[in-house]
């Protein structure tokens, strides 16, 4: 069961069924169980900061215990958590990267998904930013490639740190280009190499700080014309 469905509906189902143990040791591995496990610890410590209006409280209160120190606690899981959530997710995206492969890359958005729409972790660490724009870029080059065969420059891509090394030498070639510094060498390096595609370079433009887009986008277009020409 493990290999015959994709990775978002192995989640999908789990969230329907989060009770169905024996399902969630044979559909996932060990490494996204401990994933899992860590995201339902996360959960817990969610749920029990959430303020607490009921009479319990109230007397709580009222013995004197301290409820900023028992937050402040909390608060410390959960920082313990999300730096562990972190080291799994990477790990399992490297061993996902090492593949090479669409597939992999479909896996690593559907947990990049499903923590973004639990608010864990994607917003607390630079990495996932970075991630959530290659993963859009992913998703262009897949269309392209489903449509015409095109090939996807990012599954050249094998571990974390390559794909944020990648990210940012592409914004940096798209600044110097916004600040009339660029030669186009780097860039010209990175095409050729296939190191990345004019499909990525586009939508990182589109994504990252970079002021005058419109000026950028224009230098790329005469430039790759003549190229072309």
């Amino acid at each position: 069961m493990r290999n015959g469905k994709a990775l978002i509906d192995k989640i999908e189902y789990f969230m329907k069924h989060p009770e169905d143990e024996h399902s969630f040791c044979t559909m996932f591995s060990k490494e996204e169980r401990d994933i899992w496990k860590t995201i339902r610890e996360f959960e817990q410590i969610r749920s029990t900061m959430e303020p607490d209006k009921t009479r319990d409280a109230r007397a709580q209160m009222g013995r004197g215990i301290n409820i900023t120190e028992r937050i402040f606690q909390k608060r410390e899981q959960e920082r313990e958590i999300s730096f562990r959530l972190k080291r799994q997710l990477i790990n399992q995206i490297n061993g996902l990267l090492k593949q090479g492969k669409a597939e992999a890359w479909l896996d690593i958005l559907a947990w990049y998904q499903l923590l973004k729409g639990k608010g864990f972790i994607v917003d607390k660490f630079w990495e996932f930013p970075v991630l959530e724009i290659m993963l859009e870029a992913f998703q262009e080059e897949w269309k392209l490639h489903y449509r015409e065969g095109a090939p996807i420059s990012l599954l050249s891509l094998r571990t974390m740190k390559e794909l944020t090394d990648r990210y940012f030498t592409v914004v940096f070639t798209l600044r110097r280009i916004e600040y009339d510094v660029e030669t186009f060498d780097d860039l010209l390096y990175c095409l050729l190499e296939r190191e990345v595609s004019l499909l990525v370079i586009g939508t990182i433009l589109e994504r990252a700080r970079i002021f005058d887009k419109k000026k950028v986008r224009t230098a790329i277009d005469s430039w790759v014309g003549k190229q072309n020409g």
